[in-house]
């Protein structure tokens, strides 16, 4: 018996995750920001997973934003998500050609000027070519939010009750018709990348999944239901594993996305017995999230260093030095970050 496993066949998919996230966490500023101008926050939500829906009114909703003011208040959600990459993207940046020139890769004027657009991280509007490959979900995010923003705004009841699942589906169902699946980064679909549409779909499902997740918070459940509720997310999380590490259709790459919207509604509405008993707000974790990011940006300095400077080693062997690499750098630029930010905060 040949049990058709892999590892990480569908990796991909893990990017869908962070999709949902980022459209949940959208949502979530758009209803404190309008909620707090019309007085009925009091004081902010905790960030944490298990207060994430809580402090804010459960049968009141967003009036539509004034249009003059639209304008200014996306440009500072951009801004504001832009200046948290930055710190970590630049330095990566930065150190990529270096990597390149010590790996005996292409590096001459027309690779830098063709690599300009994507320090503005516009590489997914078809211009010039990524300075980091895998950077392409962070051009692509900032892109979909440019548009679910102010359909957000303005929109707020409709568009995560209504017009966001069902842009999802169809763009989601579309993707997968006609191209065969969800991944195929660099796959041109009508008139932009493919990872646009896919950017956009899946952050207008984050989006209705906070206001699932604002719906479950306001409920009052017992010790037993959040035992399953809990084991309904890591179910949900299980199977999805299974389908990442097997060689299974792409096809199933849609129910897969559906079971982690289950994990980001159950996880971020603090209902959950694991949350309610703290495991996901542990020190360790809040950690782990905070070098997500670093992890993400460094993975192609690693990819490409330890194959050739570990040419002789086995696979498995550089495979291993690679995650190290990765995980070593991630912490160290972390530190780094964090101590000159904590410097010009002092200044």
């Amino acid at each position: 018996l040949v049990v058709p496993i892999a590892f990480f066949h569908h990796g991909n998919l893990g990017v869908e995750f962070f999709f949902l996230v980022t459209g949940f966490l959208m949502a979530k500023s758009v209803w404190k920001d309008t909620a707090r101008d019309r007085g009925c926050v009091s004081a902010p939500c905790h960030e944490s997973a298990r207060n994430m829906g809580q402090g804010l009114p459960l049968r009141e909703n967003p009036v539509p934003d004034d249009l003059r003011r639209l304008p200014g208040r996306t440009l500072r959600f951009l801004s504001h998500k832009i200046n948290a990459l930055f710190p970590y993207y630049l330095p990566a940046c930065l150190m990529t050609p270096l990597v390149r020139f010590l790996t005996g890769r292409r590096l001459d004027a027309v690779y830098f000027l063709r690599r300009i657009p994507s320090l503005f991280f516009l590489q997914r509007l078809g211009l010039g070519r990524p300075i980091i490959g895998c950077t392409w979900y962070l051009s692509s995010m900032l892109i979909a939010l440019a548009i679910a923003y102010p359909l957000c705004r303005l929109f707020y009841r409709a568009y995560t009750h209504v017009i966001g699942p069902v842009l999802c589906a169809v763009i989601l169902c579309v993707l997968v018709l006609y191209t065969g699946s969800l991944g195929d980064i660099e796959e041109w679909f009508i008139f932009t990348y493919k990872t646009n549409f896919r950017a956009f779909a899946e952050i207008s499902m984050g989006a209705a999944g906070f206001e699932l997740s604002r719906f479950l918070s306001g409920k009052k459940y017992s010790r037993l239901t959040r035992i399953l509720l809990s084991a309904a997310a890591i179910l949900s999380l299980a199977l999805s594993l299974c389908y990442i590490c097997s060689f299974a259709a792409n096809i199933w790459s849609l129910p897969v996305f559906c079971l982690l919207f289950v994990v980001v509604v159950v996880s971020f509405s603090g209902e959950g017995a694991l949350v309610r008993a703290g495991i996901f707000s542990h020190p360790v974790f809040l950690y782990l999230g905070s070098i997500s990011l670093p992890m993400y940006v460094t993975q192609t300095l690693m990819r490409m260093y330890v194959p050739w400077r570990f040419a002789a080693c086995s696979p498995e062997v550089q495979c291993l030095l690679i995650y190290t690499g990765i995980l070593l750098l991630a912490v160290v630029m972390h530190a780094a970050v964090t101590r000159v930010k904590d410097m010009i905060k002092s200044l």
